[in-house]
């Protein structure tokens, strides 16, 4: 990982006409009214779950990277790692109790691909971060190999099927198969696409499965039907078996379903892109869209793994937001976080948009960093600098909401006109053309791209999310900004708590790290990272020498707690400033 130096460049605490002032304080940190940068605002105590001094269970081999954790309400940490590149390469998903306990294997490069696999296929690569169940310790992940089944067509040929699959264990018990490629090999017809006749297989599982307490996996699948590609909302229950038991794959809803809250026209309107999903319960919450690049119609949606209703709308594209009149969506994000009750999500409002220069990354994968530098048509060369890049346009107004499914009340936690500058990030990844399956990054069947996302995460009205803030110079980029993670509480409206931000002393999360010697220059957190009172982040450090990481774990037990009997007489919801 290269040295990012940074330098910290506050957030005013002074407005003029909607402008920043050029009097910043230098003792404050991003977000008002706090007083020093040095150490976290939030009462948060840390836990070191994993760092670059860890080995991989059974090796000696150290870790060097790390997907952002999921943690459930006990506090089990899961989370993907993997270390550098060459012969003894280690990618895998581990777990971690909260305490002193050892970090276990879930699954790595040396696992067998669980039944159906008559090849003796092990995995080539896990594309997405894990998942856990809220209270329990079922975990779901993708996985990635060479065709794990093989079988006879009716004319006599052989042939091979499986390349990709949505992969669970069921609290202590081995590995086995939610969802896979192989729904049109005869006796595997429960992996199958339903309501299609006859029986096709998915073609891919986007994104990160999501899994119930009682072992049902959520997940987002498209598949192809008479050369039209589709997709849509699915879940399987599953038993600790081979195969997961022969329960078949439900759907919940898909591109033939019609929007419920689209208004009446002359041709039905069905959504033509799903978001993966999150549960709570037997509930499962998801964006749907009548068209991912430029969306019209489409929302936050609600159904139950027992099909009692169909889905229903909760927060509807471009309309009044519950509790919150004047504001209606343009966007929404995909990445959903849902404790039951509280639904914690981005959105975007308006027509105003800036540009973002994205530079094309220079760490990481080889073929991926190289697609971008030059084979990607969409980037631009910089003659000046030498550097290829990309532009990218975002909403000005965008916001970090909670709603509220008992009193169907929004809250507004931050946003772009009072508190920051930016929610959305963005990550250049995919599979470069003409590499194999160990070059996989996320989506297993499409080039590398600029991919944006929102990250926010919600606990009992407690909701943790990540934002930037700086200043953008004439060509898009910003100048030496802020990124952070925050804690808000929707009983509290008008108040924000700093939980961490680049810039910071690294020895304040990691015990291993001597004090200022290395400064955080990132952070990440995922959509079920927040649960009960626990926290679970990534970090990464460096100084002018080294740099160093690793997966951490906040017990958020210090604030305060929400009095849900005061709910209705908590402030009302809406666009504030910190300073007032």
């Amino acid at each position: 990982m290269a040295f990012i130096a940074l330098q910290f460049v506050p957030m005013s605490s002074a407005y003029d006409a909607g402008k920043r002032s050029t009097n910043i304080p230098k003792a404050t940190t991003a977000i008002n009214n706090v007083d020093s940068i040095f150490a976290p605002i939030a009462n948060i105590h840390w836990e070191m779950i994993a760092n670059n001094a860890c080995v991989f269970p059974n090796t000696e081999i150290n870790f060097s990277s790390y997907g952002q954790p999921a943690v459930n309400s006990k506090g089990m940490v899961v989370f993907r790692g993997r270390s550098t590149g060459g012969n003894n390469r280690e990618t895998g998903i581990y777990m971690k109790q909260t305490g002193n306990g050892p970090i276990l294997d879930g699954s790595n490069l040396r696992f067998l691909v669980p039944y159906p696999n008559n090849l003796d296929e092990t995995f080539k690569e896990f594309p997405a971060v894990p998942r856990i169940s809220m209270n329990a310790t079922n975990i779901a992940t993708r996985g990635i190999h060479k065709p794990v089944y093989r079988y006879f067509l009716p004319d006599g040929s052989e042939t091979r099927a499986g390349t990709t699959g949505i992969y669970a264990q069921l609290e202590d018990g081995l590995l086995v198969t939610g969802a896979s490629k192989l729904g049109a090999v005869p006796g595997f017809e429960y992996y199958a696409v339903p309501g299609v006749e006859p029986s096709i297989p998915f073609d891919v599982f986007p994104g990160a499965p999501a899994i119930t307490d009682d072992g049902t996996v959520v997940f987002k699948g498209n598949y192809t039907v008479d050369g039209v590609g589709k997709t849509g909302i699915f879940y399987r229950s599953l038993l600790n078996t081979p195969g997961g038991g022969t329960d078949p794959v439900q759907v919940i809803a898909t591109s033939d379903s019609d929007i419920p809250n689209a208004p009446p026209s002359f041709r039905a309107l069905t959504f033509d892109s799903t978001a993966p999903p999150t549960v709570a319960g037997n509930e499962v919450v998801f964006v749907g869209l009548d068209n991912e690049d430029n969306p019209h119609f489409g929302g936050i949606y609600i159904a139950e793994t027992k099909q009692v209703e169909p889905f229903r709308t909760l927060i509807g594209l471009g309309e009044p937001l519950p509790g919150l009149p004047k504001i209606a969506l343009k966007t929404i994000g995909e990445g959903l976080s849902y404790d039951g009750r509280y639904l914690a999500f981005w959105g975007s409002w308006g027509n105003a948009t800036k540009n973002i220069r994205l530079n094309c990354p220079v760490d990481g994968n080889s073929d991926i960093v190289a697609y971008c530098n030059g084979v990607d048509p969409n980037s631009v060369y910089d003659e000046r600098t030498g550097v290829w890049y990309q532009i990218k346009q975002v909403p000005v107004n965008q916001g970090i909401f909670v709603y509220d499914k008992q009193t169907e009340v929004t809250f507004l936690v931050a946003d772009t006109v009072s508190n920051f500058d930016d929610f959305v990030f963005w990550g250049y990844s995919g599979k470069a053309p003409g590499t194999g399956p160990e070059a996989i990054e996320e989506e297993e069947e499409e080039p590398p791209r600029w991919r944006s996302a929102a990250f926010t995460n919600v606990s009992d009205g407690l909701v943790a999310f990540k934002s930037r803030t700086g200043l953008l110079d004439s060509q898009g980029n910003y100048v030496n900004p802020v990124d952070g993670i925050y804690l808000g509480n929707v009983m509290q409206p008008a108040i924000l708590q700093v939980v961490l931000e680049t810039g910071m002393d690294g020895s304040e999360i990691d015990p291993m790290l001597p004090p200022n010697e290395m400064l955080i220059n990132g952070l990440g957190i995922e959509r079920d990272g927040f649960r009960g009172r626990y926290l679970a982040i990534t970090a990464t450090m460096a100084n002018a020498e080294e740099s160093w990481g690793g997966v951490y774990l906040g017990h958020v037990s210090g604030n305060q707690p929400i009095n849900k009997t005061n709910i209705k007489e908590a402030k009302a919801p809406g666009l504030r400033k910190l300073n007032k």
